[in-house]
């Protein structure tokens, strides 16, 4: 992962708990006292409050990669819509016991004042040690997005890899074909070890049509995610049938070939003119691209900065681009996030 992406997500959270801390210390103080005082304090305004900042956070501005910095330190079910749906769980759980809620809140409270301070440090720490640009991408282009092996897509040895380099260079191929462009116009900015994450930095219209691809199937997964809550609420409740199990498989080859329609219409908007020919290779890596998400690989786009009007080199046109980008990976960012969420509610209801 890049330093800059640390260093944007360190003053991310700083900007984004500047209305959240009072609230969720306004809430913690009322806990308290119902824990320790026999006069009870009403929580229903407080709790209010501070979901509705939680849901104002925009957690569709942080990358995957942010987004997982935030799970290792155990704090990205505090925030956003996922903080919401977990502060009410606490609050408003069917058996209330005071003592117990405040001390799971104040945990709560402890653990985002913490990663505020450890993503404070690392900041500060990149500028010391020589990282004097460190909120800054150092690629081609501010066009960066980060391709993510894991689960299933891992790469494990030599053939995975093969495979994988395969797999990518039909993706990228497929695109920049549409896009009019060359494989190599994109370019390798950077790999690393974990579940094997390469960053590539590409031209505007290339990530353009990539956010767009990767918009449709994380819709495309979403929707899974939903057939298979539905299959499992089926079993739970003893209502699951051959004949049911049938129809939600119909339903779901239904969705995932109206969804690749959707994508071929979206990118033919993007590039009205591509051939024919150029339409056929974007089917095939659009087929090799769902396959990649299926597998559990991910995309995990950068949002590029915006341009500066009062620049001397200012272009309306690339302007408009950039805007395009960075809606389309936010609304990209929320598709997956919308996921986590389904499955955390889940989770939260096992619980």
């Amino acid at each position: 992962m890049e330093v800059s992406q640390v260093v944007q997500l360190s003053e991310w959270l700083d900007e984004n708990l500047k209305d959240v801390t009072p609230k969720l210390s306004a809430l913690v103080n009322v806990l308290q006292n119902n824990s320790q005082q026999p006069s009870q304090q009403p929580v229903t305004e407080p709790l209010k409050d501070l979901s509705r900042a939680l849901a104002g956070m925009q957690t569709s501005e942080l990358s995957a990669l942010q987004i997982g910095v935030l799970e290792e330190m155990d704090v990205a079910k505090l925030v956003g819509k996922q903080g919401k749906a977990w502060i009410n769980h606490r609050v408003r759980a069917t058996t209330y016991d005071p003592a117990t809620t405040f001390q799971s809140v104040q945990e709560g409270q402890q653990k985002l004042e913490e990663a505020q301070r450890l993503l404070r440090e690392f900041k500060s720490s990149a500028g010391k040690v020589g990282f004097e640009d460190a909120d800054e991408v150092d690629a081609p282009t501010p066009y960066v997005f980060n391709v993510i092996f894991q689960e299933d897509a891992a790469i494990k040895n030599v053939r995975d890899w093969k495979k994988t380099a395969n797999d990518w260079e039909l993706i990228i191929g497929g695109v920049t074909a549409v896009a009019g462009e060359k494989p190599e116009d994109v370019a390798v900015v950077g790999a690393q070890n974990g579940s094997i994450i390469y960053t590539l930095s590409a031209t505007p219209i290339v990530t353009k049509i990539l956010a767009t691809v990767s918009k449709h199937i994380a819709s495309i997964a979403n929707d899974y995610l939903d057939f298979e809550l539905k299959r499992e609420e089926l079993r739970r409740s003893r209502m699951m049938s051959e004949a049911i199990e049938k129809d939600l498989k119909r339903q779901e080859d239904e969705r995932r070939a109206t969804g690749k329609a959707l994508i071929l219409d979206a990118i033919k908007e993007i590039v009205p003119d591509a051939t024919p020919e150029n339409i056929a290779k974007l089917e095939k890596a659009v087929d090799r691209h769902i396959k990649f998400s299926e597998d559990g690989g991910d995309v995990d786009f950068v949002l590029p900065p915006e341009l500066d009007q009062e620049s001397d080199d200012y272009d309306e046109d690339l302007a408009q681009t950039v805007n395009d980008v960075r809606e389309l990976i936010q609304d990209y960012r929320s598709e997956v996030q919308k996921m986590k969420l389904l499955t955390y509610v889940e989770d939260e209801e096992d619980d």
